[in-house]
């Protein structure tokens, strides 16, 4: 049975058709989500497989292909398209493919087959012609005339404004600010970018070039990476598949103690549905547990139920049939100085002398002792 598991997705694709350095291409993408069944962490890696007509070349994955799945743990693949530019207008398919990086021929799954289709290119606008009278004015020599054609060419051909830096700007404060200047918007994904989602990291034409009042300006936009929900998952597994899955840098906090195996994850910062920037900083803030308090033995019973209840502890007081004097505290299960979850049960064991040396030993009662109740000293007895 594969590893890997691919819900269902939109059979179908929207693309766009965009202009880009003077050629017409289709852009679009498509998520798929990929869920590691297995109840252990696996190494994943998603591929995706062309159908038909398709290019491989037309295809690219938004961060690392290959990831670090943590035990029953889903990443998102964004599958983004663009097209060549002499691509034929028509349907095409693609599919992806998830494989256990360990096993790739036998552990894997396919997705179902999602379409697009490449719509045809716009009919090329006619050039215009200047009218027949520039020539004949030139041609005759008429000054007056000349400099009116020269006027009209100036004033057709040559009032474009300057197009504004807005590199390292956010996209929302770079359109205002393109918009403003009365030009029009275009984005491309950035998906290799290590900056902040939402960045401006490229933009055609480049600061400074004259373009006409309603001209398009094409901005790159870094899309960051996808931050994975890793609550409840154990600090060291977590840790793993953000740096190595994502390469972002994890910052542990301490959070307080709320009865959760010590070093699980209990919060996140960023949390999905986030999207980070590459390498950024990932905060988990982790339940430490509680230490198992120091206790020395011998001591009294009394003395070490206080102890473990004051760390947020409950105690089963066990007896042990021993010589010697009765009720007195002489093993502790879990060995002081471990870190446990808050609320953890510890064995305590009593010495509980035989009732007479020819009859030795009968059964012993136990109690339980919850962190929060009165304790007052009992003693077991056979």
């Amino acid at each position: 049975m594969p590893s890997f598991e691919i819900p269902d997705i939109p059979p179908k694709a929207a693309l766009k058709t965009e202009t880009q350095g003077n050629q017409t291409v289709s852009t679009g993408a498509v998520t798929f989500t990929v869920t590691n069944k297995t109840g252990q962490g696996l190494a994943g890696r998603v591929t995706i497989e062309p159908q038909g007509e398709a290019k491989a070349e037309w295809f690219s994955v938004d961060g690392e292909s290959e990831r670090q799945f943590i035990a029953n743990g889903t990443h998102t693949f964004t599958v983004r398209i663009k097209t060549a530019p002499e691509a034929k207008a028509g349907a095409y398919s693609l599919k992806v493919r998830a494989v256990a990086v360990n096993d790739p021929d036998n552990d894997f799954a396919e997705s179902p087959v999602v379409a697009f289709d490449i719509a045809a290119p716009p009919p090329e606008t006619p050039k215009k012609k200047l009218p027949w009278w520039i020539f004949a004015a030139i041609g005759g020599g008429v000054a007056v005339v000349a400099g009116v054609v020269v006027a009209v060419i100036l004033f057709t051909g040559g009032g474009g404004s300057t197009v504004p830096n807005v590199i390292g700007n956010q996209i929302a404060q770079a359109e205002t600010t393109l918009t403003t200047a009365k030009f029009a918007v275009v984005r491309e994904d950035d998906a290799a970018s290590d900056q902040a989602p939402g960045t401006v990291t490229g933009q055609d034409p480049a600061e400074g070039a004259e373009l006409d009042e309603g001209g398009q300006v094409t901005l790159r936009v870094a899309q960051g990476v996808e931050v994975l929900n890793i609550v409840n998952q154990p600090y060291a597994a977590a840790e793993s598949a953000l740096r190595l899955g994502h390469g972002f840098q994890v910052q542990r906090v301490a959070g307080p103690a709320g009865g959760k195996a010590p070093e699980t994850v209990i919060s996140q910062d960023p949390a999905p549905p986030a999207r980070a920037a590459r390498g950024g900083t990932v905060k988990l803030t982790v339940d430490p547990g509680v230490a198992v308090p120091a206790i020395t033995i011998p001591t009294t019973q009394q003395a070490a139920v206080n102890a473990l209840q004051a760390a947020g502890l409950g105690v089963r007081i066990n007896g042990r049939c021993q010589a010697g004097i009765s009720d007195q505290v002489i093993d502790i299960g879990t060995r002081p100085g471990t870190m446990v979850a808050k609320g953890s049960t510890i064995d305590l064991f009593i010495r509980v002398p035989p009732r007479s040396p020819l009859l030795g030993c009968g059964s012993i009662s136990i109690i339980e002792v919850r962190p929060t109740d009165r304790f007052l000293m009992r003693s077991l007895t056979q």
